[in-house]
């Protein structure tokens, strides 16, 4: 095989020597064959069948795409009852090694008496009722984790939290006050140095704020994508996902 069919791999190193731009270089890394993923629009009839969802209480819905909407979503709905739940994991394929990022555009349809998740967890749907189990202290179902977590048996900030092998991150709150029935971007970032960063969005992509937390998560653990909507009340809850995103490198080196 000639030398130069191979350099034109679409390689995030062969980007890395032929383009001099670091913007250009990493919007098309996305698209490299050395980058793993898995994004949706969730576009048709059915949710197809790479996902993991589970609900709780009256009323209570797994995720189903919701018919009719602009570009595409589907509903996690949370039912009326008082800790009524509902989830979305993908399957355990991501390590914060890999430097992962997990990104998704939701809405919440009010945020009284409310708490939800996104990021990055080590079980998948239907083993925890939520990664985080007190957001306050904080305390965690999962065993490793990294999350944005909006919880209002504690407060009302939106927060980064991380859980490395049972031992607790200090968290980092956001400043930024949310809106019920709005989207936004929500993302969380992993590092190889068990680092994490969680970051807002508005609804058309400009950066709202950004927060950084130290040893997060074990690098090796394997990972799923996670969303979680509960009631904290009898007050019904859901979550409108119009898009989500994973990705990592498929190898530490690169």
């Amino acid at each position: 095989m000639p030398l130069d069919f191979l350099e034109r791999f679409d390689t995030t190193r062969n980007l890395k020597r032929r383009l001099g731009s670091r913007a250009e270089r990493d919007f098309l890394e996305l698209r490299s064959m050395t980058v793993s993923g898995w994004e949706d629009d969730f576009q048709g009839d059915t949710l197809n069948g790479l996902y993991q969802s589970t609900a709780s209480g009256t009323a209570a819905a797994a995720a189903a795409i919701s018919t009719g909407v602009v570009n595409g979503a589907i509903l996690l709905d949370a039912g009326t009852d008082n800790a009524g739940r509902s989830d979305l994991s993908s399957g355990l394929h991501y390590q914060a090694q890999l430097n992962p990022i997990y990104i998704a555009r939701f809405s919440i349809n009010t945020l009284t008496t409310r708490k939800f998740e996104i990021g990055f967890t080590d079980v998948i749907s239907g083993t925890d009722a939520g990664a985080v189990n007190v957001k306050a202290t904080p305390t965690f179902n999962a065993t490793n984790c990294v999350v944005l977590v909006y919880d209002t048996d504690d407060d009302t900030n939106l927060t980064l939290v991380g859980n490395k092998a049972g031992t607790a991150a200090t968290v980092a709150d956001f400043s930024t006050a949310l809106s019920a029935a709005t989207y936004y971007y929500f993302g969380v970032a992993l590092f190889g140095d068990d680092n994490a960063k969680g970051f807002l969005l508005d609804a058309n992509g400009a950066l709202l704020e950004e927060q950084t937390i130290e040893d997060a998560v074990t690098a090796d653990t394997l990972l799923t994508p996670w969303l979680f909507v509960q009631n904290r009340a009898a007050n019904a809850g859901s979550m409108t996902v119009d898009y989500h995103r994973a990705y990592q490198r498929r190898t530490t080196t690169i």
